[in-house]
This record gives structure tokens, sequence and C-alpha cells, in this order.
């Protein structure tokens, strides 16, 4: 019998996929209860939230970050070193470009230099500077 037809043959690949599945269950709620934000942000500027009771939007929004905290720290159990290293790096980078942009907007903005600043450009160029810091230092070593 060759090791190809082994019994223990592939154990190791089905152990790193079920690890890999492990750690993208947390980073798959973290996308829905950003959806659930969003949703939340929408409804607000539609003026839907206005019929709603303050203590319900507060109750909801407290198991939403209760959600959001017990969801990020079974994602860093699970999670390795070098996975780590990039998400920190690069939030390092968006909190940079975030630093940078919103300010110096606001200045230019403040001398009418700019148009007056626009947190949803601000949140969309914040996150796309994380992510494209994430996949430049994510697949370089790939």
């Amino acid at each position: 019998m060759n090791d190809a037809h082994s019994p223990g043959h592939g154990s190791g690949e089905r152990k790193l996929r079920a690890q890999t599945r492990r750690r993208a269950l947390p980073f798959v709620l973290l996308l829905l209860l950003g959806g659930a934000l969003g949703f939340g942000l929408a409804w607000a500027e539609a003026g839907r939230l206005a019929q709603v009771a303050p203590a319900v939007l507060w109750c909801g929004i407290g198991l939403l970050a209760a959600a959001v905290i017990a969801a990020i720290v079974a994602w860093m159990r699970r999670v390795d070193e070098v996975e780590v290293a990039d998400q920190l790096w690069s939030s390092f980078v968006g909190l940079q470009a975030l630093t940078l942009g919103a300010f110096g907007w606001e200045i230019l903005a403040a001398a009418g230099a700019a148009p007056p600043v626009n947190r949803y450009a601000v949140y969309f160029a914040t996150g796309a500077t994380m992510l494209a810091a994430y996949g430049w230092r994510r697949f370089r070593r790939a």
C-alpha cells in the first residue's frame, strides 16, 4: 500500500480547511453586524427611527456592540500571529489615512478650498485604504 491510499492521507488538509472555516465564522458575523449598522443608519437618515423609543434604540446598539465585541474576541482566539500582524499593519495604515485625510479635508474646507467634509467619503476612503493595505501585505507573501 502506498502513502496516497493510507488511512491518514489528507487529514492535515481537512484540519486546515476546518480551521479556516472556524476562523471565517466570526469574520462573517462581523460583516453581518456591519450590515445591520448600515441598515440602521439608512433607516435613521430616512427618518424611520423617530418613531422608535430611545430605550429600544439604546438596547439595540448595546446588543450590537456586545455582539461585535464577542465576535472580535472569538476571532482573535482563532487567528494566527501572521494574520494579526497583517491586520495590525493595515489598521495602522488606515488610521493614518483617516487622520491625514479627515483633518486635512477639515482644514481645506475651513479655508474654502474644498467642499464640506462628507463623513461617508471619509469612512469609505478609510476602509478602502485599510483593505488595500491588507491586500498588499497579505498577498505580497503568496
